[in-house]
Formats: C-alpha cells, sequence, structure tokens
C-alpha cells in the first residue's frame, strides 16, 4: 500500500497561484514581462496635452503627404455625409413643419461665422476631425450662428491637468459628478496655444467618439494605426530605392592603387564628377580599365520584393478594420473580388457608415434645437398650443447605394409598398427630397400634356411613357367578365 506524501510548501503556493490567478490573460511570462502592470489611468493622463500635440502633428502630416490616409479622410467625408443629413420636422402641425424647414434650409445655406461653409461641409468637417483630432469643437455664437473649433485649440493655460484631481480636463472644466462646465479654447500662433479663454458649457458643443464612459476629450481615431502607417511608409520607401537601383545599372571601380584615390579627392568638388570618380557609360563604347583596376556592378539581389503588396496590404487592413473602412475601398479595388463577396463587403461597409451616421445625428440634433429655440426666443416662429413638442425631428441620412442597381430599385419599391421606406428614404441617394423628386415630376408632365397638345398627341402618356404596361388578373375574374359583356350585362367593378 502506497501512502499519501504530505504536500510542500511550494505545492501549496503553486496551488494557491492557480487560485488568485486564473486567467491567462493576466499572467506574465518571459515574452509578456509587462502585461496588465501600467497602471489604471484616465484617458487625459494617457494623452496629456503636449503628447497630443505631437500625435495630431504626427497625424496631420500622413494626411497631407499619404495617399492611403488622404484616402481614408475622403472615404469618411462622402460616404458619412454625402449630399448633406438635412433635419424633417415631425411635429402635429404641418404650417409649422413647413416653417422650421424653411427656416433650417436659409440657415444652412450659410450656418458657420466665416460665410465660407454650408451645412453640408460643415458635416464633413465633423464626420472628418475625430480622426486626425479627436475631437471638433461647436461654439454657439450671439450672431445665431455657428463657429467650428478644431481640438489642437482646446487645452489647459499651462500645458498641465495631468493629476486626476484637476478640473480641467485637457481644456474640459469638469465638476464634481464629471458633467462639463466650461471648455479652455485658444488661438494656435506659430504652434503655440495661446490667448485661452473659457467658454460656458453652454455654449459650447463637443464632438467626439466615446472610449470610455468618463472620458471628458476624445482620442484621434488614428492613434492606433500610427505605427502601421508608418511601418507601411518606410517598407515603401525602402522597397523604392531597391527598385530604382534595379532599373538602372551602376559600377564600382576597384583600385588597388590607394594614392590615386587620395589625388583625386583633392581636385575641386566641380571637376571631381568629370574627372574624378564618376563615369558615364554609354552603349556599344569599349572602356579599358587601367592597370590594377576592376569593375563591379551594383545590384538589387532580387529587389523590390515579390511578396511586398500582400505585406503592405496587410497592415493596410488592420488601419482599415480599426476606422471601418476595409482596405478593399481604400485602395480602389473592390472590383478584383466577386460579384457575391463585392455586396458582402459593402454591407459590412455600410454597417459601420450607419454608425457614424447616428452619432453625427445625435449632436446635429442639438444644433437643431438650439436653432430652433433661438427663432421662438426672437419671435421668428410662433408655436401653436396644440404642439407639444417643437424640436421633434426625423433626420434624413443618404442612402447606400447598392453594385446592382436593378435589384436596388425593385427592393426600393418594395420597401416604399411596404411602408418600411418613404420617398424621401430613396429620394435621398440622388441629394434630392421627395417633395423636390414630386415637383419635378409634376413639371415634366405639364410639359409632357402641353407638347402633346401642340403636337396633336392623342394621349400625353405616350409623350411620357413610351413603354408599354402590363397588368396581371385572376384568370377566374376575366373568364367571368367576358360572359358579362356577352350577355349585355355590366361587368363588376
Amino acid at each position: 500500500m502506497e501512502l499519501a506524501t504530505k504536500p510542500n510548501i511550494w505545492s501549496r503556493v503553486k496551488t494557491a497561484g492557480k487560485i488568485l490567478f486564473g486567467y491567462d490573460a493576466v499572467k506574465n511570462t518571459r515574452f509578456r514581462k509587462t502585461r496588465g502592470l501600467q497602471p489604471l489611468l484616465s484617458e487625459e493622463q494617457e494623452l496629456p496635452n503636449y503628447e497630443r500635440d505631437r500625435l495630431i502633428s504626427t497625424l496631420m502630416d500622413f494626411k497631407r503627404n499619404d495617399p492611403v490616409v488622404k484616402a481614408i479622410s475622403r472615404l469618411r467625408r462622402t460616404d458619412v455625409v454625402g449630399t448633406g443629413i438635412r433635419p424633417q420636422p415631425a411635429t402635429t402641425d404641418d404650417a409649422l413643419n413647413d416653417l422650421l424647414i424653411a427656416r433650417w434650409d436659409y440657415f444652412a445655406s450659410s450656418p458657420e461665422v466665416t460665410g465660407s461653409m454650408n451645412m453640408t461641409l460643415v458635416q464633413q468637417e465633423l464626420v472628418d476631425a475625430p480622426l486626425f483630432f479627436g475631437d471638433i469643437g461647436v461654439l454657439l455664437t450671439r450672431s445665431g450662428k455657428i463657429q467650428l473649433i478644431e481640438g489642437d485649440r482646446i487645452g489647459n493655460p499651462t500645458g498641465g491637468g495631468s493629476l486626476s484631481d484637476d478640473p480641467v480636463k485637457n481644456g474640459v472644466i469638469v465638476g464634481r459628478s464629471g458633467k462639463p462646465r466650461g471648455y479652455m479654447v485658444g488661438q494656435r500662433l506659430n504652434g503655440t496655444l495661446q490667448n485661452i479663454k473659457r467658454i460656458p458649457a453652454r455654449d459650447f458643443l463637443l464632438y467626439f467618439k466615446r472610449m470610455r464612459p468618463q472620458q471628458f476629450r476624445g482620442i484621434p481615431e488614428l492613434a492606433s494605426c500610427v505605427d502601421s502607417l508608418q511601418d507601411v511608409s518606410e517598407y515603401e520607401e525602402t522597397e523604392m530605392m531597391a527598385a530604382k537601383v534595379a532599373a538602372s545599372l551602376s559600377a564600382v571601380v576597384k583600385k588597388n592603387d590607394a594614392a590615386q584615390f587620395e589625388l583625386i579627392d583633392r581636385l575641386p568638388e566641380s571637376d571631381q564628377d568629370e574627372v574624378g570618380r564618376l563615369q558615364q557609360f554609354e552603349p556599344g563604347n569599349f572602356h579599358y580599365l587601367e592597370p590594377g583596376e576592376d569593375v563591379s556592378t551594383i545590384s538589387a539581389n532580387g529587389r523590390p520584393n515579390v511578396d511586398g503588396i500582400e505585406f503592405v496590404m496587410y497592415h493596410l487592413r488592420k488601419v482599415g478594420a480599426a476606422i471601418g473602412i476595409p482596405v478593399e475601398m481604400i485602395m480602389s479595388t473592390i472590383g478584383q473580388s466577386s460579384f457575391s463577396a463585392s455586396q458582402g463587403l459593402l454591407l459590412q461597409y455600410q454597417g459601420a457608415l450607419e454608425e457614424n451616421q447616428r452619432q453625427l445625428v445625435y449632436f446635429l440634433d442639438k444644433i437643431y434645437r438650439w436653432k430652433v429655440a433661438r427663432w421662438i426666443a426672437d419671435g421668428d416662429i410662433s408655436i401653436p398650443s396644440t404642439v407639444l413638442d417643437p424640436y421633434a425631428a426625423r433626420w434624413q441620412t443618404p442612402a447606400f447605394r447598392w453594385v446592382n442597381k436593378a435589384a436596388q430599385v425593385a427592393a426600393d419599391v418594395r420597401y416604399v409598398q411596404l411602408g418600411a421606406l418613404s420617398l424621401d428614404d430613396v429620394a435621398s441617394q440622388f441629394g434630392y427630397t421627395a417633395e423636390s423628386a414630386m415637383r419635378r415630376k409634376a413639371q415634366n408632365i405639364r410639359q409632357a400634356q402641353s407638347l402633346a397638345d401642340e403636337y396633336g398627341l392623342d394621349d400625353w402618356k405616350e409623350l411620357f411613357n413610351p413603354y408599354t404596361v402590363s397588368a396581371s388578373a385572376n384568370f377566374t375574374d376575366l373568364l367571368n367578365r367576358d360572359d358579362d359583356l356577352d350577355s349585355g350585362q355590366t361587368p363588376p367593378k
């Protein structure tokens, strides 16, 4: 019979370790020595003012010079905003709704203080700024217009704010409950933030994408992609240099007599290329070497790398996954896959676009409510007693087009019949409203009627809709209709 051995102190420690550390994610190995050892800090401590400026500077340099980042910015602007996101007042009074939309259209033609942008361009700036600045502010001015404040203009006067008990969080003044009470906004002069003033929170709106509930400033969306973008840029430069070397024939002349090189180095710089080391070779010519000289060609050794494209695409795929834009859209290679794969990719991209649109609509609704409140206070509009919520509005976002247009049209017609879509939803794909589309159609009908009378046509519909129209009916009903006609009875309607 084998006796059980008493566990020693080492086995007890191992057992206790398994109980205390049950998750592999918190275990450290020689490959993951620092995992979980960083202190838990807030986002304004993880990205203080001076580091935020460095990150923004890096990303803006990418935006100016990197075609991939430029494409990301263009897609975010054009696909999220499109022709513009418009409010549709939804009060219980139709006359009030018409007045509100007329007022908004007039305001949207020149909504900001510089007068250089309409509301569509303002919306494009709003959705683009989180990529590079992390956030963007909208100042509600006394004149009734808005002023866009880039995120780099918001900051602490002294550059501090890294302490957890500091009420100023990277330019946002917060109360004990975490509610913003004001914003510190200044001017960028020669790269530094100066003339900082405090703006009350009631006059300032900050647009950013939240990562944590207790977050007061936005983090640039491309912050996690900087290393990948830098790797791609450096790799392309290296491969480009190798490709240029491979495309050219360069030769080196080796000399055994070092004294000759020393004499050449003493020549003027302007003469070294002509009578010194560098020589130009022309095809069909023979060149004789001096005694003790040898010629060796410089080769790229198989460069550029044929697998470099896959390497670059892998890193760009990670960048696209982080910001919700597939790499096929960034590099305009969506047509290289199958039709079904392209549709699936567009549906995935559509989900990311709709999420950005929902966040933008929530922010725009604040501006809309501010304008309606001003119109009411200034007496520009009066609210009937039957209207309970004068701020009620539905926002019309641009629709997303499909690859198969014929299938899209058929689906749109079916959705409108079922009530799942409105005419505004369909017309928004082309930058129109339902009213403008119907007005234009009515004008076309009136023109068709006038032309039919002018040219003596029996029916204007032949000019407006020359295609044959077919109808479907139950075969039994058609037989009953024929029997009624033969008997002289009036067929049922």
